[in-house]
């Protein structure tokens, strides 16, 4: 295609933000990418201002980062929000009173069948780059959604997937990224120049017990490890703790880009050289909204970032020699099943990414799932209500099964290897790391359960 063909498409697809929201119809099922990737408030809330107009959109809304609009409650009987993960405080917002009714259960890794085949969006709008000389713009350091949620897939049953519209909100101040990140504009059926700030969320501010939990965790790892690890104060500090080790050669394969890649790299001790994906760089598929990393990732041929059904395929995951997984968790129960998304009936987070990496751990040859938590919290009484149960809290989704669990990590201790182990020795190993003060009261409740006998 010559230049001038993709510069007239180009100018002929640019239009205002109100006329893009014309585009959207009564019925509509609308998402949008992952965190960073997500248009600014300028086209949603021109969609959002249509509300009199409209009637039974969907919007699913994912680890939202923004206070859009339609979040507001006159936006409600318009747009119905949904979510798959839910993570931060605009969108549990929505949630409140409501339990986990609008969450819609999908791992990262079968979202690709879910948004190309059982419930293809109708419209979509993402931020992308300007176009650069060949007519391609660059989706970002956002690359979870699988691209055939943008574009759709060819299959040996024919095309599958991709919206009726596809929005682009071209932003001069998005980050072009390396990897499985080019789309051509004759993709999008509008643009729309928005040059805008990107969200930078401030960093965790870690505790006494995040340190203790950080020292275990990386006293886990091993010279070769491929690690997948989010960000967060735990998170924060093993970053800091690896960059201080003597640990040599490890490599990147994880969802979300932690804080800590580009010193681990700058001191030599992330070279990738034993990874079996792409061996030598780091592979991800997206980046939070921390600041520290938007210059990092910016053109870097060391930073590649692919698609869910890629960076989350447990098969994929299980070729890697070393897997390491380091996740969290809100609750653990005697038998070592774990509830990440959900505290009973209340919706925290959602599924992402963590089942597709226990089974990709548990396929990787020496591979390793560390779940990590405070051994308990507090109630609204200042009561001490241990995360280590007898039985998850009524209601509670099971994120991780207990067998694809092989360490539990709390500021008390590490509980395992569990691999292998009975109910009764596992209910043993995490006892030893719950609260002190509720060890006691946990042994009865084991004893009354049947353990221990």
């Amino acid at each position: 295609m010559m230049k001038t063909d993709w510069l007239y498409q180009y100018n002929k697809k640019l239009t205002t933000a109100e006329a893009a929201a014309r585009a959207v119809c009564d019925d509509d099922f609308i998402m949008t990418p992952l965190c960073l990737g997500q248009p600014s408030t300028l086209i949603p809330d021109a969609i959002a201002d249509r509300k009199d107009e409209l009637k039974n959109i969907e919007w699913r809304w994912n680890l939202a980062t923004r206070p859009y609009k339609m979040f507001q409650p006159e936006y409600r009987k318009t747009f119905k929000i949904t979510s798959g993960f839910t993570g931060t405080p605009f969108i549990l917002s929505q949630f409140q009173g409501l339990g986990y009714g609008p969450y819609a259960p999908v791992t990262v890794f079968t979202s690709l069948k879910q948004w190309s085949y059982y419930r293809k969006p109708d419209v979509i709008v993402a931020m992308v780059t300007p176009p650069d000389k060949d007519g391609f713009v660059n989706i970002g350091p956002d690359c979870m959604f699988s691209r055939a949620l943008l574009e759709g897939q060819a299959t040996s049953r024919g095309f599958v997937g991709g919206p009726r519209i596809l929005i682009g909100e071209v932003n001069d101040q998005y980050i072009p990224a390396c990897g499985d990140t080019r789309m051509h504009i004759s993709n999008f059926t509008h643009f729309v120049e928005n040059s805008s700030a990107l969200p930078a969320f401030p960093a965790a501010a870690p505790k006494d017990i995040h340190h203790k939990m950080a020292a275990s965790v990386v006293s886990l790892l091993r010279d070769r490890d491929s690690i997948q690890i989010g960000i967060g104060a735990v998170p924060m500090l093993i970053s800091d703790l690896i960059a201080h080790s003597d640990l040599k050669d490890l490599g990147l394969f994880t969802e979300m880009l932690p804080t800590g890649a580009p010193l681990w790299q700058e001191k030599g001790i992330l070279t990738g050289k034993y990874k079996t994906f792409r061996p030598g760089e780091m592979s991800a598929s997206f980046i939070g909204p921390v600041k520290e990393l938007f210059d990092f990732v910016k053109n870097n041929e060391d930073v590649k970032f692919f698609c869910g059904e890629v960076m989350n395929n447990p098969s994929v995951i299980g070729r890697e020699e070393q897997m390491v997984g380091i996740n969290g968790a809100l609750e653990v129960d005697m038998a070592g099943q774990v509830a990440s998304l959900t505290i009973g009936n209340k919706m925290v987070s959602g599924y992402g990414g963590q089942s597709d990496f226990a089974m990709g751990c548990r396929l990787s040859r020496f591979g390793r799932m560390i779940i990590v938590m405070a051994s308990c919290t507090k109630d609204k009484d200042g009561k001490l209500v241990s995360r280590i149960v007898p039985n998850l809290s009524p209601g509670a989704l099971v994120g991780t099964l207990a067998c694809h669990v092989d360490y539990v990590v709390t500021e008390n201790g590490i509980a395992g290897p569990l691999d292998g182990l009975s109910i009764d020795e596992r209910a043993e190993a995490l006892i030893k790391v719950a609260h002190p003060d509720l060890q006691e009261e946990l042994t009865r409740a084991a004893k009354e359960k049947g353990l221990f006998k």
